[in-house]
């Protein structure tokens, strides 16, 4: 497949589609010329779903702009890309979401079954959404946390990121 081939299937996508595509295609090309990183993939792709998903698999890139945007775009669980430093799953609720306990106080963040805390930079958070941060001492799930996070969620799990971390994490 060459560049053209790639433009036009592009143009002929999804209309749903079609604003990210254009965007993906403007990343990874200059003046209608592949990017150099990007050649034999799209060389071995038979389509642009093909060259997306060569993309979208090469670990090397998992922190790129380009493979949160394929990720989003395929609606696809990246979570196992990536190696959380704690992480807690089949949490059973009967609440709209994760309690964050702040002294007396209960904070609710949305959540799925799979909660994932992780280093400053060790996931790719352009392909989660930003929800809020949290400051001070907290508790979720049983581990307490005395820093400064970021709170992410992704499909249905919530992420938090370590931004300044005062105290290890702990159980409590």
């Amino acid at each position: 497949m060459n560049v053209q081939q790639l433009k036009s299937q592009i143009d002929a996508a999804p209309l749903a589609d079609r604003a990210t595509l254009d965007k993906l295609y403007l990343y990874m090309t200059v003046a209608d010329l592949i990017k150099p990183e990007y050649a034999d993939m799209l060389a071995q792709a038979e389509n642009y779903q093909g060259f997306l998903n060569a993309v979208f698999m090469d670990e090397s890139r998992k922190h790129t702009l380009e493979w949160a945007e394929i990720a989003k775009l395929k609606r696809r669980n990246w979570l196992s890309f990536f190696e959380p430093d704690i992480l807690v799953q089949n949490l059973r609720m009967k609440t709209d979401g994760l309690p964050i306990q702040m002294g007396s106080g209960v904070v609710l963040a949305p959540t799925g079954s799979r909660d994932n805390i992780f280093k400053n930079g060790a996931f790719n958070r352009q392909a989660a959404e930003f929800v809020t941060s949290i400051a001070g001492t907290f508790t979720i799930a049983d581990w307490e946390f005395f820093g400064i996070y970021g709170l992410y969620k992704y499909r249905g799990s919530v992420i938090l990121e370590e931004w300044e971390l005062e105290a290890p994490p702990h159980r409590v």
